[in-house]
């Protein structure tokens, strides 16, 4: 879709250079523009241009003055009686253009209600997954802010996409009256791109998600298929590392996060790109920003990347994942401290429930060595594993840990927000407990200095 709003002036005949493609003369920027946008588009497609009316405003504006044939009254070229109306209709004639063209009167915008009504105008031609290509050279008032706006709510609304904003820049070229004495073949006027400008909204969006919420799901699709989509196979390989962190924390992949490969390839893939420096700046400023978060990960197979991962969790609120995998991370943990003691009739699964069963039991069965089920099977470990030091100091923690989680995964309520949010400490307790060195990550000197006040 093909969207502009024509203005009232006597624009002066004129070239643009568009990507370095001139147009043929032309009065109207529009004409240009929709030879050079719209002409392998089909009958599906529109062109809409938005006029300002004597019907609307109670006197002529630019449908009678610059839309319809005769509106100007100071003309000094014969081409200046010809509306933009019969000229495109002119440009449909010459190559065949396709797409539906229609007028829609609009208000003049001197007021707040007025805005809201053009708002509401444009916004209801609208159709889901429309791709929108934003004539704003003439735009009017506030019509080029609200604009922007409105298509970034469509966007969320009914799927549309901003695919461009194009303003054709006559000034260059001088005043009016001086513009009409060069010759025709001088009078060539940029056309200049200002979607990225346009686009700093949702560069906001992007770097919002991964401040406040840790996710990266939007600086992946504007990598990948959206704003900053590339066929450059480096920045395509970006875009899928750095998703990955995002994927194997909603799902609580410990093997994967362990594993560290997603933290190696979204680095290299990182370097690659800024090297090339074909990312526009706010995208390559959220990048850099996501590159200095995840500098505590390793890029080799460890348990500190567990731990970084639910300290990643904590920072972001994200509690739903923060408490699952520190439960599981230290039911993993405490298994390779003690793997020797494994029976060889146990699996590393099954023993690994033994440990969760071992720092999980009531404390009235714990201090009686009442053992059931796992633990009945194999009672002299038990009996060992009850009677160690860490054990014994451990399960405290680990059984706040284990009942947030619960509460959590069961949706009954019975642990409230506030209370899991002063819970937090527990978790790095339960982590510094198995690993003195955790204390000394940056990323837990953050949460250790944010959030245990809230105990």
């Amino acid at each position: 879709m093909f969207i502009s709003f024509l203005g009232t002036n006597n624009y002066v005949q004129c070239k643009y250079d568009i990507d370095g493609a001139v147009s043929g003369p032309v009065r109207f920027v529009q004409e240009a523009l929709v030879e050079h946008v719209c002409k392998e588009w089909n009958e599906k497609d529109k062109i809409l241009i938005f006029c300002t009316s004597k019907e609307k405003t109670g006197e002529n504006g630019s449908k009678e003055i610059n839309w319809l044939d005769d509106g100007q009254t100071r003309i000094t070229d014969e081409i200046e009686k010809i509306g933009l109306q019969h000229r495109l209709e002119d440009l449909n004639t010459r190559i065949g253009l396709k797409p539906q063209i229609e007028e829609h009167d609009i208000e003049a915008g001197f007021s707040e209600t007025e805005i809201w009504n053009i708002f509401d105008t444009v916004y209801d031609m609208l159709l889901p997954d429309d791709q929108i290509y934003f004539d704003v050279t003439h735009a009017f008032r506030s019509i080029p802010l609200f604009s922007i706006v409105l298509f970034n709510y469509s966007k969320f609304m009914k799927g549309t996409r901003l695919m461009s904003i194009l303003y054709g820049a006559f000034e260059k070229l001088g005043p009016a009256n001086k513009v009409k004495e060069l010759p025709i073949d001088k009078r060539v006027a940029p056309v200049i791109d200002l979607t990225n400008i346009a686009r700093l909204q949702e560069y906001n969006q992007i770097a919002s998600s991964l401040k406040d919420f840790g996710k990266v799901k939007l600086l992946k699709e504007a990598i990948t298929s959206g704003i900053e989509a590339s066929p450059d196979m480096a920045i395509r390989d970006l875009g899928k590392s750095i998703s990955e962190l995002d994927e194997y924390i909603a799902t609580i992949d410990l093997r994967e996060i362990k594993a560290g490969k997603f933290i190696s390839k979204f680095r290299n893939n990182y370097k690659n790109v800024r090297k090339k420096k074909k990312l526009v700046k706010p995208i390559s400023n959220i990048l850099d920003e996501l590159y200095k978060e995840t500098e505590d990960f390793v890029e080799n197979n460890s348990f500190r990347n567990i731990e970084v991962a639910i300290n990643w969790t904590i920072k972001h609120d994200m509690l739903m994942q923060a408490y699952p995998l520190a439960e599981e991370y230290v039911i993993l943990r405490v298994s390779s401290m003690f793997s020797e003691k494994k029976p060889s009739q146990l699996t590393v699964k099954k023993f690994g429930e033994f440990i969760s069963s071992i720092l999980g039991i009531p404390e009235p069965d714990f201090q009686l060595k009442n053992w059931k089920y796992d633990l009945a099977a194999f009672p002299d470990l038990a009996d060992e594993l009850s009677e160690d030091f860490l054990i014994r100091e451990l399960r405290p923690l680990y059984d706040r840990v284990r009942q947030s989680r619960n509460s959590l995964a069961h949706g009954n309520g019975a642990i409230k927000y506030n209370e899991l949010k002063k819970g937090i400490p527990d978790i790095v307790e339960c982590i510094k407990y198995v690993n003195a060195e955790y204390e000394r990550y940056p990323s837990t000197k953050y949460i250790i200095e944010h959030y245990y006040a809230t105990k």
